[in-house]
């Protein structure tokens, strides 16, 4: 009685499996699980193998959707990496250039300063001159 059990479990699986290979062939999952692999490699998500995801489909009798649900959460996951690093990078790029130029500011200030310094130096050596002039002309 167990052996007769035993081989209709057996022959179920089969079934099943060869029902499950059956449909993901008319389904087409493997074109859209290709087709989310090309989204990613356009996208620069390399790390997905959706290959073995198909494989695993197969293999392991899960439901197709759910497969290419989670491919697509982990091309997210990994697109979301990407670009956090990509800001990343762009904030560094950014505080770098905002810190060259709080350095051409504070040199623009010390140039001003100095030429202000200038012009009120000059401004007391044409007094003086003025001065020297109209003292010239008193004695004449």
């Amino acid at each position: 009685m167990f052996a007769c059990y035993a081989d209709v479990l057996a022959l179920v699986y089969e079934n099943a499996k060869a029902e499950f290979a059956t449909i993901c062939v008319e389904e087409c999952i493997d074109a859209r699980l290709n087709a989310i692999d090309d989204v990613c490699a356009r996208r620069g998500v390399s790390e997905l193998d959706v290959c073995a995801n198909a494989m695993r489909v197969v293999n392991a009798g899960r439901v197709p959707d759910d497969v290419a649900r989670a491919t697509r959460a982990a091309a997210k996951r990994n697109e979301l990496e990407a670009l956090r690093v990509e800001a990343a990078s762009a904030e560094r790029a950014a505080q770098e250039t905002i810190e060259a130029l709080e350095g051409k500011r504070d040199a623009v200030r010390q140039a001003s300063n100095s030429l202000k310094l200038t012009m009120s130096g000059d401004d007391a050596v044409r007094e003086a001159s003025l001065q020297w002039a109209s003292r010239a002309s008193q004695r004449a």
